[in-house]
């Protein structure tokens, strides 16, 4: 019988702003981690901004042997998790008073789906395999923090490939094309984006107006689509739509009034749009997962809107055995 071991590996740590903290990661093969800060809120009877949550961790990593298999700060890791597993994260106990707790729980994912013997990490030895996380300088709204970090191990897996997720940073020189080197040698399976500007009330900008995916200067797959349509087809991946994060109530409307958001601003827009998400595995059956071996160039080319910061995020699917 096959069997999975959920443990703890961090319990209710203090968190410092500011500092960057390891830890050894077990060494079963591992499909996921799982990293939930706890802390309290520093506003009385308003909504704390989500944005805070995520600006948390500047970086997260998970590092083998030195080399990143996961790199990326937390709100990249929150959009990558809703696209790519449809699994949204949720904020407990969001509406208080000040120096009430709550909590809210990152997966850092090995694979494409969680708890798969056959594509997460492999085994490794004691003190190759790190987690490393990077504390935002200072946090904002947030009082005291703790954290609560727990990994699935598959003992008895033997993963054919595992996933691997680093971030390119990218600040374009002007408006218009630019093309991003996308990485060769592994499969593909989906890209995240990150765009700084979107549209705001009659503001219809978009730090990422289209995008187009060219291999050997032919376009494949996204031969062109518009950040409109791209942006639901991300917001899709998963239920209910995030958009919802911002705007639900379940609470007596007459006795909690003081504590529901009716801030159109607020309704406007979700938690995720800033990000955008290709997909090379829309059926789950890795029909058309993107085998990069053997081409020269593969870049994802984007009309820059503006001059405002991008982020791009290859998902790779590694062999194991073919290294880092």
């Amino acid at each position: 019988m096959a069997e999975f071991i959920h443990s703890v590996l961090a319990q209710n740590e203090t968190v410092t702003a500011g500092t960057v903290i390891s830890y050894d990661l077990p060494v079963n093969p591992l499909s996921h981690i799982l990293l939930t800060l706890k802390f309290q809120q520093d506003k009385a009877d308003v909504q704390l901004d989500w944005d805070n949550v995520d600006a948390m961790i500047s970086k997260v990593e998970v590092l083998y042997k030195g080399s990143a298999i996961y790199s990326s700060n937390g709100s990249d890791l929150e959009a990558l998790d809703c696209m790519l597993l449809g699994f949204e994260p949720w904020i407990g106990n969001r509406y208080g008073d000040d120096d009430e707790f709550t909590f809210f729980t990152f997966l850092i994912p090995m694979g494409r789906q969680l708890y798969m013997p056959d594509e997460c990490f492999p085994r490794s030895i004691r003190g190759e395999l790190i987690l490393q996380i990077t504390y935002q300088a200072a946090f904002a709204d947030i009082d005291a923090v703790f954290a609560q970090i727990e990994t699935i191990e598959l003992p008895e897996a033997s993963p054919g490939r595992f996933l691997r997720v680093t971030t390119l940073s990218v600040t374009p020189t002007a408006a218009g094309e630019m093309d991003v080197e996308l990485p060769i040698g592994n499969t593909l399976a989906g890209v995240l984006f990150f765009g700084t500007t979107v549209p705001l009330a009659d503001a219809n900008v978009q730090t990422l107006t289209y995008g187009q995916l060219l291999i050997d200067n032919m376009r494949h797959y996204f031969s062109h689509t518009n950040y409109e349509c791209w942006r639901q087809l991300a917001a899709h991946k998963f239920q209910p739509p995030i958009a919802h994060g911002y705007h639900i109530h379940q609470i007596d409307g007459a006795t909690f009034a003081q504590y529901m958001d009716t801030s159109v601003v607020k309704y406007r827009n979700d938690r995720t749009i800033q990000h955008l998400w290709w997909d090379f595995d829309p059926t789950g059956t890795g029909l058309y997962l993107l085998n990069t071996q053997g081409a020269s160039d593969i870049v994802a080319r984007i009309f820059a809107g503006d001059t405002n910061a991008l982020r791009v995020l290859p998902c790779e699917l590694v062999s194991v055995g073919a290294g880092v």
